[in-house]
């Protein structure tokens, strides 16, 4: 009686376990509209995962609502296994082979491609697994018709923030088995989108393995819904760590061929680039990179720097491996074509960049960015040839620069949600000299969003059909966070969010610091500069003992003078070798050969 009752314990514990457990089951991956048009709308399928420790009875488990399916008995899911469901095995099958997990039987109903709430209960009616999937906001869009499914990233995490989905890299899906994420192979590394002849737009690929990339056969896009317009000749390899460049002159044939269709990227509007890795029988396998940009300027590439990493911006230059960028004629077309790739330029910054926000003030008070100008010479917010297009700040919130307003070298300007500048200069400490324009519209988005400064092109002429039309293209942009490794502290309401080294990218959480709102920049400190005997040269500095600071561009030509140029950063930087003199200086001595500028060195006084 006892061993029984015992037994029956155990039993009754297994049962609570695998019910427990049964809430963890999750929808993993969902091809909702298949590529292939039409004659491909059947092809759809369902996966679910089991991510815990024992296995789930999914026994004549059905869906309450999305489609009409109920799962054989008996149908137990192991630990990390998978269960594919579709709507044509038939057609399934054709596609993908021998699929594991896949269960027989199809599916009645549709998954609809504008997204709705599956729900899937077991043989008792409580539920198992919920899903309520979208096409916009944060969800996937390339799923949507353009090849692939939408995945789960973290079954740990929760299946309901669109934020833990992503598009699948494989072209079709991966039904049965886990998708391989993001390949980061063979990425596009610059692209130069915007050209007027006889300039040409160009592509810069870059492998970023240390194994050569045959990429014969793969296929280069501008277009998601059609990324077969250019196929890339047999025999085309991508040397370990190295480059190759594809132009228009090939991409953009009169005669393209059967299926394939000439392209350039004419970025006026912005667009997108895609390569698309294929088998030997011309048949897509995976996205190898998909890259959305905005306008650009004519002549100003696209590109990762460091090369194959970091966000795809606008470079101070195109580097596409020979002596011509967008300084250069481009009547030397030849040569230009000669370009095998190379190292990229470093991002554009500026000349006006964002410096600081506040964004997380407390209802009702008063918000604010603030921009500075970075460069050496005054920037007119409007375009001198047509004064009625303005700058804009766009994302979180709105404003046009309606007036031709110029800023000056190192200005800094305030915009805020009030009209009343006299409040923000009191909040701010600033003087009544300080430039505060508002209000402008929309709010800073507390727990972080994305904001972008641009600045008009000129615009489309006749005979364009878009004539007239105004491209706008990004000066900076950032997308600020309220959590580590973005500042935390800044959303305090004494405090905000400051940029450390205006010349760094915006995007790196390091570059930020939490600021008080009253917060007076450091003077520029005097730098003292003596030319010694043998080429030396001495820098002296003085300034507020708590201000970091740069010296930099420092240049000794011939018998020339020496010229240095003192950056003022509110940061703390490790001192180079040197002398902290007692009266609170800093002194350095270093060689620089003749018609050498010095590399840019930080020193940090100490408090």
């Amino acid at each position: 009686m006892h061993r029984t009752w015992i037994a029956a314990a155990l039993v009754a514990g297994v049962a609570l376990v695998g019910r427990l457990s049964a809430q963890t089951v999750v929808f993993s991956e969902v091809m909702y509209e298949p590529p292939g048009g039409s004659a491909s709308a059947e092809a759809e399928f369902l996966e679910l995962l089991n991510p815990g420790r024992v296995s789930i009875d999914l026994s004549g488990a059905s869906f309450a609502s999305g489609l009409t399916f109920t799962f054989p008995t008996p149908y137990l899911l192991p630990p990390g296994a998978r269960a594919v469901i579709c709507r044509n095995r038939a057609l399934f099958e054709a596609r993908y082979g021998p699929v594991s997990g896949l269960l027989p039987g199809n599916y009645s109903g549709a998954l609809n491609n504008g997204g709705e709430s599956l729900l899937l209960n077991d043989a008792a009616g409580l539920p198992l697994a919920q899903l309520k999937y979208g096409v916009d906001g944060d969800w996937p869009s390339r799923a949507a018709g353009n090849g692939g499914s939408i995945e789960l990233v973290d079954p740990a995490k929760d299946p309901a923030n669109a934020a833990n989905w992503r598009a699948s890299t494989e072209y079709f899906g991966s039904p049965g088995r886990e998708g391989s994420g993001p390949r980061n192979r063979v990425v596009v590394n610059e692209l130069l989108a915007h050209t007027d002849p006889p300039l040409e737009d160009a592509v810069e690929l870059y492998n970023r393995t240390t194994q050569p990339i045959d990429l014969g056969g793969w296929f280069l896009s501008n277009d998601l819904a059609d990324p077969f317009r250019y196929r890339i000749p047999a025999g085309t390899v991508i040397p370990p760590r190295g480059f190759r460049v594809i132009y228009e002159y090939q991409f953009n044939l009169l005669d393209p061929g059967p299926g394939r269709t000439g392209f350039t990227f004419g970025a006026a509007r912005g667009g997108v680039v895609t390569l698309l890795s294929a088998d030997a029988q011309g048949q897509p396998v995976a996205w190898e990179d998909v890259q959305e940009f905005p306008a650009s300027p004519n002549g100003v590439s696209f590109g990762r720097h460091p090369d194959g990493e970091g966000p795809f911006r606008l470079m101070q230059r195109m580097t596409l491996g020979t002596g011509i960028d967008n300084t250069l004629d481009p009547l030397l077309i030849n040569l230009f074509r000669q370009g095998l790739g190379g190292t990229n330029a470093p991002h554009a910054v500026g000349p006006v960049v964002f410096r600081r926000l506040r964004h997380a003030a407390p209802a009702g008070e008063i918000e604010f960015v603030e921009l500075q100008n970075v460069s050496s010479v005054p920037v007119p917010l409007f375009d001198p040839a047509y004064p009625t297009n303005g700058w804009r700040i766009e994302g979180g919130i709105g404003f046009t620069f309606t007036e031709p307003q110029t800023m000056e070298p190192g200005a800094r300007w305030i915009l805020a949600n009030t009209n009343n500048p006299t409040a923000v200069r009191r909040l701010l400490g600033l003087p009544e000299s300080q430039v505060v324009l508002g209000p402008y519209s929309g709010q800073l988005a507390s727990e972080g969003e994305r904001l972008t400064l641009v600045r008009p092109d000129t615009p489309q002429l006749p005979p364009r059909p878009d004539a007239g039309f105004v491209p706008y293209y990004v000066v900076d942009d950032l997308d600020y966070r309220s959590e580590a490794p973005w500042p935390s502290d800044a959303t305090a309401a004494d405090r905000c969010l400051a940029r450390i080294d205006l010349t760094a990218p915006t995007h790196l959480p390091s570059n930020w610091r939490s600021e008080p709102l009253g917060a007076v920049p450091p003077s520029r400190p005097e730098v003292a500069v003596e030319r010694l005997p043998g080429g030396q040269v001495r820098l002296r500095t003085a300034g507020d003992r708590d201000a970091g600071f740069v010296l930099e561009r420092v240049t000794i030509s011939g018998a020339g003078s020496v010229t240095a140029v003192a950056t003022v950063l509110r940061a703390s930087y490790t001192t180079p070798p040197g002398v902290v003199r007692a009266d609170g200086r800093v002194e350095r001595t270093f060689e620089l050969g003749t018609g050498e500028s010095a590399e840019m060195w930080r020193i940090r006084l100490d408090p």
